[in-house]
């Protein structure tokens, strides 16, 4: 099986072969590593690859062609990454212009000009020779894309609007199109606008020149001339005679006539070329490219698994080493800083990938506090040590008892400070120490190992499974070895510091046992319209919010609000029906009691 991928800054494509013919396809999001970094690019890659191959596979090979890959030593770590994630031999990496042109020119010469968003123009002659011009960008190039070409729609509506410019209906137009109501407005826009959203106004600067306007028509026109220029200049270096082929890609030269005859036009006036347009496009390009590679050309990347450095299959993600950028002792202080924010971009979206994984488990702990239940957390090391957090933070914040969220961690109390590694290897104490607690089917308890396979939390979830309570892995490895009932597998991916778990996998493990006993607590009742209700004011700070609570709820001044607390020995749900009903602390209390003891429940608060 090949895998065969085409990536932009919108989309990726991508397409699984066998012998050359098409087994399934999927879309997914952009990938090109310089517009959104290598570790989203990779992510991209995994996630398309998770949804074509068969479960448990991995791909024999696979060829990239993405926009952005064009640095040998980034088209390296992007092979290379590739390879790492999808399990693939062979990963051949390039730019999206390259197996386009040599697919569909074939052995001969021909020349690839591309006007979309941005613009490229890319030859080779018949012997593999390559002579690419423009493709750098909106500072250096872009001519006769449609970015540019809106950027002198623009530049021309204003020139009007400033009485230095012909009269044109492009002011109008493209005001409206950008739902501006003047030329400051427009101004504006412009200058929050990105390359895509600009180039989306290129539309209106073709239907104005169709429609006979001059200065639209003289804004396409010279677009036009200079991507023409681009390609007629490769033609010249490549040496090609007339009847070279021109391969016209893009949604202006494909879905704009008026700029295509004008692009045509300008090449004929320096030679004579043949046009025509990609019969192979996307993966599909991409795949017919690979079957008539021979060898990589200099333009190209490879990995295979048979090199030195190849990929060990047997370590888990956590513990591989990270492909986006130097080694941290490598780096300044800046540099460190900046690899580091880079990289935990991503956190959140493996966190979002679990989401209904997470709201099962939320649904699981409202259902257990409410029923008088507890929520186990149980873990080795840094994962042992976030359980211990969050469930300590539970009781000053809902007010709950020590004992309804409870953090169990390898090694004891001992082990919050200093390390007792060695106490993970141990399944029998993880049971023994979930056991001492008395666990039972009321209870939830939540396993967390970022590696998936510690001992002690695989000897915890045995002893909560034999006595029914219902069990939760939360790991940052895709399969995990540990079973549970629901496992919430974080893909957070090779650390920026091999195998230190308390970098991005324990970001987003503590996001998520945040967004557990938070929940759980809003669901049982802990949580009144956003507000910590039930917290205890054990201090300065703490009392002055718990009077704005109350304030707020009870519908009082704070001065009052601060009364009806301290007659009500701080209790913030007794203050604030003390304050919303006008009535005495003890019966304040009476009207909760029969209520359940929760504002929710209390006539005129639900």
């Amino acid at each position: 099986m090949i895998l065969a991928v085409d990536g932009g800054g919108t989309a990726t494509r991508a397409g699984l072969y066998r012998g050359g013919v098409l087994l399934a396809e999927a879309t997914g999001g952009p990938a090109n590593p310089v517009a959104y970094g290598l570790s989203r690019t990779l992510e991209t890659l995994g996630e398309l690859a998770g949804r074509l191959l068969p479960k448990g596979e991995a791909p024999e090979a696979a060829f990239l062609a993405l926009a952005g890959a064009a640095e040998p030593s980034l088209r390296e770590a992007l092979a290379r990454g590739t390879a790492r994630r999808l399990g693939a031999d062979r990963v051949v990496a390039t730019t999206d212009l390259h197996p386009l042109l040599f697919a569909n020119a074939g052995k001969g010469a021909g020349i690839l000009t591309i006007a979309g968003t941005g613009s490229s123009v890319l030859g080779k002659d018949a012997f593999g020779g390559i002579v690419r011009a423009g493709g750098r960008g909106t500072l250096f190039s872009d001519d006769g894309s449609a970015y540019r070409l809106a950027v002198e729609g623009l530049r021309a509506a204003a020139a009007m609007a400033d009485g230095l410019g012909p009269e044109t209906p492009l002011l109008e137009l493209l005001m409206a199109a950008a739902g501006a109501g003047s030329v400051e407005e427009l101004a504006a826009w412009s200058a929050r606008a990105g390359k895509r959203e600009v180039a989306a106004l290129a539309p209106v600067v073709t239907a104005a020149a169709a429609e006979g306007d001059y200065v639209a028509a003289g804004c396409l026109e010279e677009q036009a001339r200079r991507l023409a220029g681009q390609t007629t200049v490769v033609a010249r270096r490549l040496g090609l005679d007339d009847g070279f082929r021109v391969f016209m890609h893009g949604g202006l030269l494909l879905n704009a006539p008026r700029y295509a005859e004008a692009f045509r036009q300008c090449v004929d006036m320096y030679a004579e070329a043949q046009f025509m347009t990609c019969a192979l496009t996307g993966h599909a390009a991409v795949a017919a490219w690979a079957e008539t590679l021979d060898r990589v050309p200099e333009w190209a990347s490879e990995w295979r698994g048979d090199a030195p450095g190849a990929r060990t299959p047997e370590l888990p993600p956590t513990e591989r080493r990270a492909d986006d950028g130097p080694p941290l002792d490598a780096l300044d202080a800046a540099g460190i800083v900046d690899i580091m924010i880079r990289r935990e971009a991503d956190t959140c979206a493996a966190v979002a990938a679990c989401a209904p994984e997470i709201a099962r488990v939320v649904g699981l702990a409202g259902r257990a506090l409410e029923g008088g239940g507890r929520i186990f957390y149980t873990g080795a090391g840094t994962s042992g040590r976030l359980g211990v957090l969050d469930a300590s933070e539970c009781p000053p914040t809902f007010g709950v008892p020590s004992g309804r969220v409870i953090g169990i961690i390898a090694g004891g109390d001992t082990a919050l400070r200093n390390s007792l590694e060695g106490e993970e290897d141990r399944p029998e104490h993880g049971g023994r120490d979930l056991a001492a607690h008395g666990v039972g089917p009321g209870d939830l308890v939540v396993g967390i190992a970022a590696s998936g396979a510690t001992p002690y939390v695989a000897g915890a979830l045995e002893h909560a499974r034999a006595v029914g309570a219902p069990t939760v892995l939360v790991c940052c490895v895709p399969r995990p070895a540990i079973p549970a009932d629901t496992v919430i597998a974080l893909d957070t991916g090779p650390e920026v510091l091999a195998g230190s778990t308390r970098l991005r996998a324990g970001t987003a493990t503590k996001m998520v046992l945040n967004m557990i006993s938070t929940g759980g607590m809003a669901l049982a009742g802990y949580v009144f319209r956003g507000l910590m209700v039930e917290m205890r004011p054990t201090n300065a700070k703490l009392r002055r919010r718990a009077a704005r609570i109350v304030a707020e709820l009870g519908g009082c001044p704070e001065t009052d609000a601060r009364g009806r607390l301290e007659a009500a020995d701080w209790h913030i749900p007794t203050a604030v029906v003390m304050a919303a009903q006008k009535v005495s602390a003890e019966e304040a209390r009476r009207v909760l009691e029969a209520a359940g003891g929760r504002l929710r429940g209390v006539t005129g608060f639900s």
